[in-house]
C-alpha cells in the first residue's frame, strides 16, 4: 500500500526562487491542456486522449518532460473524475479556471535521489535569435530546439530509503514549500485471525461510533464542531467589515490577512483532532482483531438541503449549517487507509435509517435523544451503536446480543491546563481579568 508522507524545504532564497518559476511554468502547462482541451471539445464534441495531449507538449516548456507529462496525467484524471460526479451531480464542473501556480509533479525519472541531496530536474529549450537569423538554408528548418539539461538541489531532510520512490510534488502550504512523496508500506498480515466484523457510524456529537457484536467504542466530534462553527462565524464578521473597506486599503488588508491566519489555524486543529479520532478507532479495531470493517457511506446528505422540499423540511437553518460544516469525507478517508495498513479489509454501504431499525423486531422507531428504545419490545441501546451494528447487517450477519460495554473517547486538542494548585502559585496577586476584544480589535 502506498501512503503520502512530506517535509518542509528549508527556506534558501534561490531556492524558493527557482521553485517559484517552475510553478509558473507548470500552470502554463495547465493552462494550454485546459484550453486545448475545452476548445476541442466545444468543436467537435469529443475530448482529446491523454496521448494527444502528451504528444503536442514536447519541447515546449523549461520543465523536464516527465513532469510535463505527469501534469497531463493529472488533468486526465481531474477530468475522469468530474465525468463520473456529473452521473450524479449535474453542477460538477470541468477543469476551467486559469491558474498563476500550479503543483510540481516529478516522476522517477524527473528526479535523482541521494543521501543528502534531491535533484529535481529541468530543461530549458530555445535558440538564441543570433543562431536563428544566421541558419543555412541547406540545414533546413526541422531541426530539434536546442535543449540544456538542468536540475535544482533541494536538501534531502530523511533518514529513510527514498530510492524506490516513484512519485513526489513539491507543493506550496503554511508559507514554505513542501516535498511530498509516496513510499509503498507493507500491510500487517492478520490471515491468522478469525473472521470478525465490525462496522463504524460517522455522525457529529460522535464523530465516529464503532461497533463489533459485543463492544462498542464512540469517539466524541464535539470539538471539529465548535471549531468549524467558530470559523464559519469570525468569517462572516470578517467579510462584513471587509465589505465596509475600500479594497486594497490598509484596514481592508489587515482583515484579509486575519481571515487567512483563522483559515490556516482552524484547519490545522480540525486535521490534528481526525487523526487523533481516526487513531482511536483503528486501535479499537486492532485490539478487537477485527478482519472485515463496513462503513456507512453519507455522501451528498447536506447537498440541496434548501432546494429540495424533503431535506428542507427535515433542516433548518442551523441544521444546514451543521451539515455543511461536517467534514465526514476526510474523517472516512482517514479511516480507510488506517485500516488498510493495519490488514483490515473495509467496504462501504448505504446506511439510511440504520439508527432507527429496531434489531430485534426489524421495525422502524424514531430513536428518543441519544437512546433507542424499542416500543415493542422495550429494549433500549444507544442510537449511534445501533447505527454501526445496522450498518454492519446489511453486508454480514451478526448476532443480536446485549452490548457489554460502552468505551467514550474524545480527542483532546487543547493544551493541558494547570492544576488549581499551581494556578494560584503562578498568579500574580494584581493580575486582574482583562475583557475580551472583538475581532475588529484584535485585528487592528
Amino acid at each position: 500500500m502506498f501512503v503520502t508522507h512530506s517535509f518542509q524545504i528549508p527556506y534558501e532564497k534561490d531556492l524558493y526562487n527557482e521553485l517559484r518559476i517552475m510553478q509558473r511554468e507548470a500552470a502554463s502547462v495547465w493552462n494550454d491542456i485546459v484550453r486545448e482541451a475545452n476548445s476541442y471539445y466545444f468543436t467537435t464534441k469529443k475530448w482529446l486522449s491523454k496521448a494527444e495531449i502528451q504528444s503536442v507538449r514536447k519541447q515546449t516548456y523549461n520543465l523536464h518532460s516527465q513532469t510535463v507529462q505527469a501534469i497531463a496525467d493529472k488533468y486526465t484524471a481531474n477530468r475522469e473524475t468530474i465525468r463520473k460526479l456529473r452521473l450524479t451531480d449535474k453542477k460538477a464542473k470541468y477543469p476551467w479556471r486559469k491558474k498563476y501556480y500550479y503543483c510540481i509533479p516529478l516522476k522517477k525519472a524527473s528526479m535523482e535521489i541521494s543521501d543528502g541531496i534531491i535533484k529535481v530536474k529541468k530543461a530549458e529549450y530555445g535558440s538564441a535569435l543570433v543562431d536563428l537569423l544566421t541558419k543555412k538554408k541547406k540545414k533546413g528548418w526541422n531541426e530539434k530546439f536546442p535543449k540544456k539539461n538542468d536540475y535544482i538541489p533541494v536538501p534531502n531532510l530523511l533518514t529513510e530509503d527514498l530510492t524506490k520512490c516513484n512519485y513526489a510534488e513539491i507543493v506550496w502550504r503554511n508559507g514554505a514549500y513542501w516535498f511530498a512523496y509516496s513510499v509503498e508500506v507493507p500491510e500487517k498480515d492478520i490471515s491468522s485471525y478469525e473472521f470478525k466484523v465490525a462496522g463504524a457510524d460517522l455522525g457529529e456529537i460522535h464523530a465516529v461510533s464503532v461497533a463489533t457484536e459485543d463492544k462498542s467504542l464512540l469517539v466524541s466530534g464535539r470539538s471539529m464542531r465548535s471549531i468549524s462553527q467558530y470559523r464559519a462565524k469570525t468569517l462572516a464578521e470578517l467579510s462584513r467589515l471587509m465589505s465596509r473597506c475600500k479594497k486594497g486599503s490598509r484596514q481592508w488588508r489587515k482583515y484579509n490577512k486575519a481571515r487567512g491566519r483563522i483559515r490556516q489555524k482552524s484547519k490545522n486543529q480540525l486535521e490534528e483532532l481526525e487523526h487523533k479520532t481516526t487513531k482511536e478507532a483503528v486501535l479499537f479495531l486492532e485490539e478487537e482483531k477485527v478482519t472485515h470493517f463496513v462503513i456507512g457511506n453519507v455522501s451528498g446528505i447536506e447537498k440541496n438541503t434548501k432546494k429540495d422540499e424533503k431535506k428542507k423540511k427535515k433542516n433548518n437553518k442551523v441544521r444546514r449549517q451543521q451539515l455543511s460544516l461536517w467534514n465526514q469525507g476526510k474523517i472516512k478517508e482517514k479511516l480507510i487507509y488506517k485500516a488498510k495498513l493495519r490488514g483490515i479489509e473495509v467496504e462501504e454501504t448505504e446506511e439510511s435509517y440504520t439508527s432507527q431499525v429496531c434489531p430485534f423486531c426489524g421495525g422502524r422507531h424514531r430513536a428518543n435523544g441519544r437512546n433507542f428504545i424499542c416500543s415493542v419490545h422495550k429494549t433500549e441501546i444507544h442510537r449511534d451503536v445501533n447505527g454501526a451494528q445496522n450498518i454492519v447487517r446489511k453486508l454480514y450477519p451478526m448476532e443480536v446480543k446485549p452490548m457489554e460495554s460502552i468505551v467514550y473517547k474524545q480527542p483532546v486538542w487543547y493544551k493541558h491546563h494547570l492544576t488549581d494548585e499551581r494556578r494560584q502559585e503562578t498568579k500574580h496577586p494584581k493580575d486582574k481579568p482583562k475583557k475580551a476584544k472583538s475581532i475588529a480589535e484584535r485585528t487592528a
